[in-house]
Order: C-alpha cells, then sequence, then structure tokens
C-alpha cells in the first residue's frame, strides 16, 4: 500500500516490541511483520518486515512458494536480524523485562528434530 508520497507502507499484521539494553542507556526495538502477498513476477510469496533499532530502520521482504512459507521464513530470518543488530550496537535485547532469545522460542513454538515422530496420518 503506497501513501501520499509514493512510498510503500507496512501492512503490519503483528508488531513486538522489545528493549535493547546497553550499560545504561536502553533503546526501544519495535519488529513489524507485514501481510504475505504475491509477487507475480516471481510467481512466489513475499513477506515484508520491518526492525526499528530506535530511528533506525531496516525494511526487508522474504519470499516463499506460497504464503505460509514466506511468513514462517520472515519469521526464523527476525531472529537473525535481532541477533545482529543488538550485537552491532553491544546491547541484549528484553522483552518484558525477561531476556529474549528468540521469536519462535518465546512463543512456545518448538521446531522438530528428525528424531521426532512422523506427523499424524488421520488414521
Amino acid at each position: 500500500m503506497a501513501n501520499n508520497d509514493g512510498k510503500v507502507t507496512l501492512d503490519a499484521i503483528a508488531e513486538r516490541r522489545l528493549e535493547l539494553r546497553t550499560g545504561d542507556n536502553s533503546t526501544e526495538v519495535v519488529v513489524k511483520l507485514g501481510r504475505p502477498v504475491p509477487d507475480d513476477a516471481l510467481d512466489a510469496w513475499k513477506c515484508p518486515y520491518e526492525v526499528w533499532f530506535g530511528d533506525s530502520c531496516r525494511e526487508m521482504a522474504i519470499y516463499g512458494s506460497d504464503s505460509m512459507q514466506a511468513l514462517q521464513l520472515s519469521i526464523a530470518t527476525l531472529d537473525m536480524e535481532l541477533r545482529l543488530g543488538a550485537s552491532r550496537r553491544g546491547g541484549v535485547l528484553y522483552h518484558l523485562d525477561e531476556p529474549f532469545n528468540s521469536m519462535l522460542e518465546d512463543s512456545g513454538l518448538q521446531v522438530k528434530s528428525a528424531a521426532d515422530p512422523a506427523p499424524l496420518t488421520g488414521e
């Protein structure tokens, strides 16, 4: 969606606010996840996101074969973006006054390993 000056604005479907602590200072970190949209030119879907460390914003879009894959890959990529951003600024991220580890780990979702049982077949 474009605003009046022609710049594309993010159609955010989710947002998380974190705190970057560096010594005695702290900076608000805002993560916005956009709605997956089709990219007909690439016959794929893309899921945009923004990561704000204070006034500094990094915007990206991650592509997938369908909307679900684009969304999943964007969420996974956000962990790397946050780790890198915190590391470059020499700080530690916190969410709700607790150290922040991962978008996925902190959600209670777990990545399945090859040792996990086979998926249900509906039988």
